[in-house]
């Protein structure tokens, strides 16, 4: 009895651990499929624009700059 009591207990620990990673994966999608319509609308409005040119160059040229009040780098030229 006592060993079928622990295998029910690692197994519904396991249950947990799979339904916790498994809405963390589907987080993860969602996330990812925002970002790639986000991708999309950008690209589109550069090339609606006539911006290919200068995206290049700035895409080419640009380097990271840190600012002392900001906790990370953004791009510049």
């Amino acid at each position: 009895m006592g060993k079928q009591r622990k295998y029910k207990r690692k197994y519904k620990d396991l249950e947990e651990l799979f339904d916790e990673m498994s809405s963390h994966l589907t987080n993860l999608v969602e996330d990812h499929n925002r970002a790639t319509e986000e991708l999309r609308y950008l690209e589109e409005f550069i090339r609606y624009k006539n911006l290919s040119e200068e995206f290049l160059y700035f895409k080419e040229n640009a380097h990271e700059e840190y600012e002392d009040d900001l906790p990370f780098a953004k791009l510049t030229l």
